[in-house]
């Protein structure tokens, strides 16, 4: 019987493995690792924070997937060894036919001791916490460095923070800002789309700050490298990301860190039988890191696994395209991306809005119930 490991049981991680079960069968053996007990989803993070769920409304038990015929092991990996066909973890060593590496970037510290990041449970309560007792001031909303999961997020949040405030009945006694690195929202997505969040950020009053590269966090303060500074009561802050130290640190990493593969199938041109997909890997191909693209890669490569042992390609071609729902608390956005040029180095990716309004919102709480029903209840 084959063996498929699949290390991460976010987004990516869980698609392949559901989907490499599900063309499959019996004919494999699929072992999903991770450190944690739950599949969170992470698109309600913010939901969380601003009091529309709880936290056990956003996650399900990974032991779930035992009913698909998934074997789930709770163990953080510690090594990869694409030689010997071995990964080291903390329950023991681990080893395959193939391979699914899927865990993700690796957080770093936040510059600011006093920001607040709702982009994980733990974030998303504490901001709950903070918004409680907020009485009005300032509020900014920024990131810390150029690489982050989820590029639309900060603008998302400071949307949900205008919202929050004005049904809290603070909104006249505070101010919202928004800065970033890029010149413009979602700069790579183009003017079409930036335009478009501009737009929404103006209508609720937001204020946008663009090159803004943060140097210092002191004070109440954040500064610029060119000197503009930003005072602040409640900061919200992405913290900075870097390529995944199992996987940097193992025989698939490239001159960066992150791993290489090839540009269209995901697969190590060391190591044919593994793979990477995710953002583990996505930042150093140019697609987004973010979780749409790494459930389309999931699919992909779980496609491509059963053609090796079928002998012909019985999945779906790889989807390029990015969509996502932007909620902005009282409105939503979503927008769409082809990075069909930007994989084959041709060109920037072809981006337009798909709709606007109120309704989109509905749009993603009913994604939210379907993706646990389809992948792990």
């Amino acid at each position: 019987m084959t063996r498929v490991l699949v290390l991460g049981g976010g987004s990516g991680g869980l698609v392949a493995a559901n989907k490499v079960k599900r063309l499959l069968g019996k004919e494999v053996e699929v072992t999903l690792v991770d450190r944690n007990t739950h599949h969170e989803f992470m698109p309600a993070y913010p939901w969380v924070a601003f009091g529309m769920r709880e936290p056990e409304a956003i996650r399900r038990p990974l032991a779930n997937l035992e009913k698909r015929g998934i074997r789930y092991l709770q163990a953080t990996v510690e090594a990869l060894d694409p030689e010997r066909n071995r990964v080291k973890t903390t329950a023991g060593e681990l080893s395959y036919d193939y391979l699914i590496v899927s865990l993700g970037a690796e957080a770093l510290p936040s510059p600011a001791q006093d920001g607040h990041a709702p982009w994980s449970l733990e974030g998303a309560l504490k901001l709950r916490e903070a918004l409680r007792t907020f009485k009005g001031g300032k509020v900014v909303v920024g990131v810390s460095s150029p690489y982050y999961p989820c590029p639309p997020a900060p603008y998302e949040v400071a949307g949900q923070v205008e919202f929050a405030l004005k049904v809290k009945g603070v909104r006249d006694k505070s101010t919202v800002e928004v800065f970033h690195l890029n010149p413009a929202p979602l700069a790579g997505m183009g003017p079409v789309i930036s335009g478009k969040v501009l737009e929404i950020l103006k209508s609720k009053g937001i204020a946008f700050h663009g090159g803004f590269e943060p140097v210092e966090f002191a004070g109440g303060k954040v500064k610029a490298k060119d000197g503009r500074e930003l005072s602040y009561d409640l900061l919200i802050l992405t913290p900075p990301f870097a390529p995944n130290r199992v996987v940097r640190e193992s025989p698939l990493a490239g001159p960066q860190g992150f791993p290489e593969v090839d540009r269209m199938t995901f697969r190590s041109p060391r190591f044919p039988n593994v793979f990477v997909i995710g953002d583990t890997v996505n930042p150093a191909l140019m697609l987004p890191p973010a979780g749409v693209v790494a459930h389309f890669q999931g699919e992909y490569v779980a496609g491509v696994i059963a053609s090796d042992l079928k002998g012909a390609y019985i999945g779906e071609p790889f989807n390029p395209v990015a969509m996502c729902i932007m909620d902005f608390g009282d409105n939503a956005l979503l927008p769409q991306c082809a990075f069909d040029r930007v994989l084959a180095g041709t060109g920037m990716p072809s981006c337009g809005v798909m709709a606007v309004g109120k309704w989109v919102r509905v749009t993603k709480m009913l994604f939210e119930g379907f993706w646990f029903a389809t992948l792990i209840e």
